[in-house]
């Protein structure tokens, strides 16, 4: 898994909407970085790890580590998930989509 969370950049929010700072590591996807693939599913696990994946791969290859901050910068729509609760999943069919929120279904994300 390629890890680029820690790189030393900075952002610059007017408001931040999540309870953890910018610069906290998420889990993201090769597609969703590179080959432009929106965000469809949002994942708050049991841990307190957050997943902002694109819906199309459960491939570990395909997993990315990078910053909240930049993922913000990259969809801003992830604020409206930014107060999901630990153990609860939003999803949707496309960018354009609203986010439906739901528990994870057996307390599971993948």
């Amino acid at each position: 898994m390629q890890n680029d969370a820690h790189a030393h950049h900075a952002h610059a929010f007017e408001a931040w909407p999540f309870e953890v700072p910018a610069e906290t590591g998420v889990f993201t996807t090769r597609q969703v970085l590179e080959d432009g693939e929106p965000v469809r599913e949002a994942h708050h696990d049991a841990d307190g790890d957050w997943q902002f994946l694109c819906g199309t791969t459960r491939d570990a290859a395909d997993l990315r580590y990078v910053c909240m901050g930049c993922m913000l910068e990259r969809d801003a729509t992830l604020a409206v998930v930014a107060h999901l609760p630990v153990e609860w999943t939003a999803s949707r069919g496309s960018a354009n989509e609203p986010w439906v929120q739901a528990p994870y279904a057996g307390g599971d994300a993948t």
